[in-house]
């Protein structure tokens, strides 16, 4: 190997450090710099950063999705009307990743209890759960029936967990969600998701969308979304074991189809297998309607990928409806 081979090499070397050396400088001045419209709490030992806006009863309580941020659903937030609506990382995610997540759904009630007590919510409240945190609204609706007045799952996962995850791995080329988090997780770590990541496109033209974008350069999130992840069974047992799902309203919220879609293609699953994933998808997330008499399914007509940052009226609107039924 020549001299000017390896010169070139050590420089490409010296370079690569410096990038990961930078991005990570970066991404921690973002975490020792949280929002000011933003505060704190401290539940069990763990610190956790939340969003509170807006005066009113039934209080909204709005969980993200695995892997996501609770500032996605800001908007959202902005637009409900009438009421007290909070927003929250659990445990390993954005400003809250000093706490280590644990994944349990149980450990997720005892916090949204902790937020009711500190901002003095004396009233049931309104659950609004995106994704794979239905599961958690879930659990908390079986085992506090009486401190929840209803309840909104945009694209929540089947509550026949197992035959939905046994489906899944008959797809050949479906990658799961812990295999994503897992690569962006390493590429996250070595600054490369910086350059190959597609949500700096996707947010910096909304509000707070710089900091969400920078959200997704963290490893923390990722390894949070993995704990989640491999601890749903885990969860679906604490649910089994509590009590049935009580008689109050609940709104299920359908992405369209190809929303679902993109997204699976986007993370590496063929199209063929990203279609057939999103048909038995479909089938089997109806379960959700059993859950009590009350339940009504709303189809979202729009086919944006983050309808809930897009349109967030859309979403606030069928939120906006429970809390005035529920005066």
């Amino acid at each position: 190997m020549g001299p000017i081979l390896l010169i070139c090499l050590g420089g490409i070397l010296i370079a690569l450090v410096v990038y990961i050396g930078i991005s990570r400088a970066i991404n921690q001045r973002w975490l020792m710099s949280p929002p000011s419209e933003g505060k704190f709490l401290d539940s069990g030992g763990k610190r956790l950063f939340y969003r509170s806006k807006g005066k009113g009863d039934p209080a909204v309580i709005i969980l993200h999705n695995s892997g996501r941020t609770s500032m996605e659903w800001w908007a959202v937030q902005n637009e409900i009307q009438h009421a007290r609506v909070i927003t929250f990382e659990r445990p390993g995610y954005g400003w809250s990743s000093k706490s280590q997540a644990t994944g349990l759904a149980s450990d997720i009630s005892d916090i949204i209890d902790s937020i009711i007590r500190f901002e003095r919510i004396k009233k049931p409240i309104i659950l609004v759960a995106d994704g794979l945190a239905s599961i958690y609204a879930h659990h908390y609706a079986c085992t506090r029936p009486d401190q929840i007045a209803g309840a909104v799952f945009v694209n929540p996962v089947p509550v026949d967990y197992r035959h939905w995850n046994a489906s899944l791995s008959d797809l050949e080329d479906y990658k799961k969600p812990e295999t994503v988090a897992r690569k962006r997780m390493f590429l996250s770590a070595s600054g490369l998701f910086r350059t190959l990541s597609p949500y700096r496109r996707q947010f910096t033209r909304f509000r707070h969308g710089e900091l969400i974008a920078e959200f997704y350069n963290s490893p923390t999130a990722y390894a949070a979304s993995i704990i989640e992840q491999q601890m749903v069974e885990k969860c679906m047992d604490e649910i089994r074991q509590a009590g049935s799902f009580p008689n109050i309203p609940l709104t299920i919220l359908f992405s369209s189809e190809e929303t679902l879609i993109r997204e699976w293609v986007r993370n590496g699953t063929s199209d063929y297998t990203a279609r057939n994933a999103g048909r038995i998808y479909r089938i089997l997330s109806m379960d959700n309607l059993y859950l009590t008499p009350r339940s009504r399914m709303v189809e979202l007509q729009s086919g944006l990928d983050l309808i809930h940052m897009e349109e967030p009226k859309a979403i606030a609107a069928h939120i906006n409806e429970m809390i005035r039924e529920l005066h």
